[in-house]
């Protein structure tokens, strides 16, 4: 079983950079006690080195916001001992394979379709059915609401069964106006209501995270791993709880 912290590393500019409100152009390089370096691939090494980290979901922000992919920040990323689960405007089969092509298959622990990037549901039956277990799909919001409509997918709890129904069985919740905000991920009562409904989905939340409390009350209410990133740069080292 995969430990219940999931590292983020969100990438800009060939740095790493902390997140605030989803305001990714924003962004800054990250300041971290656990090394000097805002270098991906140095970044990587300390969390590894710091935690024990297997894997990572790294947000390519120069590829979901410009289409330009940092394939080099990958491959340092990986270099450094983690598998990723990447998040960079994939949004077709195409894209997902173009992945595997530069960045060798045993790297990739996921590929991660995003709501705010994906413009078909058929894309991802497609992705779904091509990736099965190794593609996860991020139910992407902004103070509730769903960044982008496809379909007739209009409220989340309609985009969480949709996605369902193309045959993923992970699912990131994440409201990007909590990013970095330090008061919860605003996904509470909607990871309760559908880690019920939907069985047999790997969910994962984030936003804010800042104590080890925090974690645990993510594990309580349905979700499986919870994605961290700027407590674990921060001067006491966050205490992993064990999955429940």
């Amino acid at each position: 079983m995969p430990p219940v912290i999931l590292p983020v590393i969100d990438l800009k500019d060939r740095h790493v950079v902390r997140g605030v409100g989803g305001l990714r152009r924003r962004y800054r390089p990250i300041e971290s006690k656990l090394c000097a370096s805002s270098k991906p691939g140095d970044v990587a090494a300390a969390m590894v080195t710091a935690y024990s980290f297997e894997d990572a979901y790294v947000a390519d922000l120069d590829a979901i916001l410009d289409g330009r992919p940092q394939v080099e920040d990958w491959r340092k990323i990986a270099e450094a001992g983690l598998r990723l689960h990447l998040d960079a405007g994939l949004a077709t089969l195409a894209d997902c394979q173009r992945v595997i092509e530069v960045l060798a298959r045993e790297n990739v622990a996921s590929v991660i379709v995003g709501l705010e990037t994906l413009r078909r549901w058929e894309d991802l039956e497609q992705i779904a059915a091509e990736f099965g277990d190794d593609v996860t799909f991020s139910l992407d919001l902004r103070h509730g609401r769903p960044l982008r409509i496809v379909g007739a997918a209009i409220r989340p709890e309609e985009v969480a069964q949709r996605a369902f129904e193309c045959g993923v069985r992970r699912i990131v919740l994440l409201d990007l106006a909590h990013i970095g905000q330090g008061r919860g991920t605003g996904t509470e009562m909607l990871c309760r209501e559908l880690s019920t409904q939907l069985a047999g989905v790997e969910w994962i939340t984030g936003g804010g995270m800042q104590t080890s409390a925090d974690i645990a009350a993510q594990l309580a209410i349905g979700a499986s791993r919870v994605l961290v990133s700027s407590a674990l740069h921060e001067d006491e080292k966050i205490l992993m709880p064990r999955p429940q």
